[in-house]
């Protein structure tokens, strides 16, 4: 009398019927195609941000000279740890009243659309002389574009008001919005 196999029961890969071996070859092919590094990276690549074009809009309350305003994007890295790439967006140059001024920065390797996490502008005020009062500084607008690897340009950030966001000398140095 044969006996029959038990679930524990090895059987060589010739005992196997045709829908189990095309059901195996199946699951196979479709794990190489979804964990293919390199699929992985071209979807990777396709988001990739290479440079921020940052456009600031000066409200009725000048940018002095020898005051700052910084621009920092928080992102998460493909380990999940946050980082942060930052640059200064005046260089202690005036901007002055009702104008509007374009800064382009370059990203570094590794900030990707999906990854976003906060865009901020810092703003210290600075004082071109030793009897200056602060800085104070009315930012009407701010529009944030991504340019990414392929030359696509992506709006990230557009918003405005009258003024978007009053920067105080001592106080309110601070405007940031979340993705």
């Amino acid at each position: 009398m044969k006996e029959k196999p038990t679930m524990s029961a090895i059987r060589p890969l010739g005992g196997l019927s045709r829908r189990a071996f095309a059901t195996l070859a199946g699951v196979f092919a479709l794990s190489i195609i979804t964990l293919s590094p390199g699929a992985a990276h071209a979807t990777d690549e396709a988001s990739r941000i290479t440079q921020l074009r940052i456009k600031i809009v000066t409200g009725s309350d000048d940018l002095r000279t020898a005051s700052n305003a910084v621009a920092s994007l928080k992102y998460a890295n493909t380990s999940g740890n946050h980082l942060v790439t930052s640059g200064n967006l005046n260089n202690g140059v005036s901007w002055p009243n009702n104008s509007t001024r374009t800064v382009t920065l370059d990203m570094p390797a590794g900030v990707y659309m999906g990854r976003l996490v906060e865009f901020a502008i810092q703003f210290t005020s600075g004082q071109p002389d030793p009897f200056a009062t602060g800085d104070n500084w009315n930012m009407n607008g701010v529009t944030v574009t991504a340019i990414l690897a392929d030359a696509t340009e992506v709006i990230l950030v557009s918003n405005a008001g009258t003024p978007l966001h009053r920067f105080l000398s001592d106080s309110q140095t601070r405007w940031a919005t979340s993705f």
